[in-house]
């Protein structure tokens, strides 16, 4: 009966402890996922590269529209300016 009791209780300070080692833990990875922390460690970041996406993009559609142009050019050329 003894060893009965001195499992039980030992296992609910061990369960309590767990729960309440888990539950700090879960609150601490929550507040350092914040919007606002999240946003201030990572939208420098984000825009940086979203501008120089934009940046490229804006380049390679340049690039399109005078290669399309030259490629015109040439056409009508050689069709002898119809």
């Amino acid at each position: 009966m003894i060893r009965r009791a001195f499992w039980l209780s030992s296992g609910l300070v061990v369960g309590a402890g767990a729960t309440v080692w888990a539950q700090r833990r879960v609150q601490s990875v929550a507040r350092r996922l914040q919007p606002r922390q999240l946003a201030a460690g990572t939208a420098e970041g984000a825009g940086r590269s979203a501008r120089r996406a934009a940046g490229h993009l804006r380049s390679a559609v340049d690039a399109g529209r005078h290669q399309a142009r030259r490629r015109e050019d040439e056409l009508r050329r050689q069709l002898g300016g119809r």
